[in-house]
């Protein structure tokens, strides 16, 4: 006997996103594009498009976007050039690169936010399943440079506070001015720099390090799975199987199932044979605020440690003292 069976299954973000114009019923961007292949601006912004429940005008959904974009502020910061001391330069240069990581997870952040983006950059004749795979990707990488500008915080508390020097390598030899900055920097750990901090009695700035910490921990924790454990999986992005597949030891097969005429009995799910899945899974639109919360926290946490690092402090002013 063959048997031959065939299934179509389609993610259920291919119908999150619909759009009309004033005068016709919602629609899918593919269908849309191709009944308005020259839409101008100003007709697209009086058309209306519906996102999971929600209505609003194209007009509206941009001012939205806009809105968005704008609460998210940017850290504008010059340090001083003329700095010698061996410790603080590596401080600043990581502070300058957590701002830098900061900027880009804003960027992508923005990115994963926005609901439907222009024909020009992914083209709507494809209809929404790009659209929405883009915004995972977006968000995941958001949230592995999130996580990125925390880890150079870190390290650019461990050298401005000389940290580094109570620190004992692998073999449990402790520091030595003869490291090499690479084993130097391969030693930083949250675990580390907050316990030194507490050792040393460095209460604000272990404070401004716990507090973000405890802001950002489940991004953290995606990030770590993004880098470390195989990646995350994202709610709505792909068709379920629409098969199931079982192994039943023969000793658990009832005999009165097999009888003819006896009523189809569903196989108990300890015997699925299940595709692997991220034990995370996110639906990007309920956690956007989580992104957002972490770049509000970092953003903090960098202001208020370049306050507390003071590099002015250490700048050689010429004409005057050192």
């Amino acid at each position: 006997m063959n048997l031959k069976f065939t299934a179509k299954m389609e993610p259920e973000c291919k119908d999150f996103l619909k759009i009309r114009d004033a005068s016709s019923d919602y629609m899918t961007i593919d269908t849309f594009i191709q009944r308005h292949p020259d839409i101008s601006e100003k007709e697209l912004n009086e058309c209306y498009i519906k996102y999971r429940g929600k209505e609003q005008t194209y007009k509206e959904n941009t001012e939205e976007y806009c809105a968005f974009s704008e609460k998210m502020k940017l850290i504008h910061y010059t340090p001083p050039i003329m700095v010698v001391q061996p410790f603080i330069k590596p401080s600043i240069y990581f502070m300058q690169k957590a701002i830098e990581c900061l900027g880009f997870a804003r960027f992508f952040t923005m990115k994963s936010a926005l609901l439907l983006d222009t024909d020009y950059n992914i083209r709507w004749s494809q209809g929404y399943i790009p659209q929405y795979l883009f915004r995972c990707i977006y968000f995941g990488t958001a949230s592995t440079w999130y996580s990125n500008a925390f880890d150079h915080v870190l390290q650019a508390v461990y050298w401005g506070k000389e940290l580094y020097t109570s620190v004992v390598d692998r073999d449990g030899n402790p520091y030595d001015e003869g490291w090499d900055t690479k084993k130097t920097l391969s030693l930083c750990t949250y675990e580390f720099v907050v316990g030194e901090l507490k050792n040393r009695n460095e209460t604000k700035a272990r404070k401004l390090l716990t507090s973000c910490s405890a802001k950002i921990e489940e991004v953290r924790k995606w990030a770590n799975y993004i880098k470390h454990k195989g990646g995350i999986d994202y709610s709505y992005l792909e068709a379920e199987n629409p098969f199931k597949f079982y192994v039943i030891p023969t000793s658990s097969i009832s005999s009165t199932s097999m009888k003819n005429g006896a009523q189809y009995q569903p196989p108990d799910e300890k015997y699925e044979i299940k595709d692997f899945k991220s034990p995370i899974k996110i639906d990007i639109d309920d956690k956007m605020q989580e992104l957002v919360k972490a770049y509000d926290a970092i953003f903090e946490c960098i202001e208020k440690m370049i306050a507390e690092m003071d590099y002015d402090q250490y700048a050689i002013k010429i004409g005057g003292n050192s």
